[in-house]
């Protein structure tokens, strides 16, 4: 299964909280830390129940944040990767409630737990 397929069964990663964002320059990688990956199907029969994650973003040659950092809390209302090139990721997360941040990369990987 793809990256990209991943996201789309966890549908976008819709209304997961972003409870940390990491940025290590030496190693140029982002780490994201949302409350739960399934939160899309939160309220619904077939949700399996809360599991938060870390999405790592490697090798990383651009970030842009377009959000307002002064609310109480960010969510992400979809999430959506491209292949740029054959080696390069393009992700956008948009986030609620409103902006969004863009980052281009190698690897994207999530870490369940």
């Amino acid at each position: 299964m793809t990256i990209q397929d991943r996201i789309e069964s966890l549908g976008g990663l819709h209304d997961a909280s972003i409870v940390s964002l990491a940025w290590s320059a030496e190693e140029r990688r982002l780490r994201i830390v949302v409350d739960d990956i399934n939160s899309n199907t939160n309220g619904r029969p077939e949700y399996p129940g809360a599991l938060g994650a870390t999405l790592i973003f490697s090798e990383v040659t651009h970030v842009e944040v377009d959000a307002n950092l002064t609310v109480g809390g960010l969510m992400v209302y979809d999430w959506t990767i491209a292949r740029q090139e054959p080696t390069t990721y393009a992700s956008s997360l948009m986030l609620s409630p409103g902006g969004k941040l863009t980052i281009e990369c190698r690897s994207i990987e999530i870490v369940e737990g």
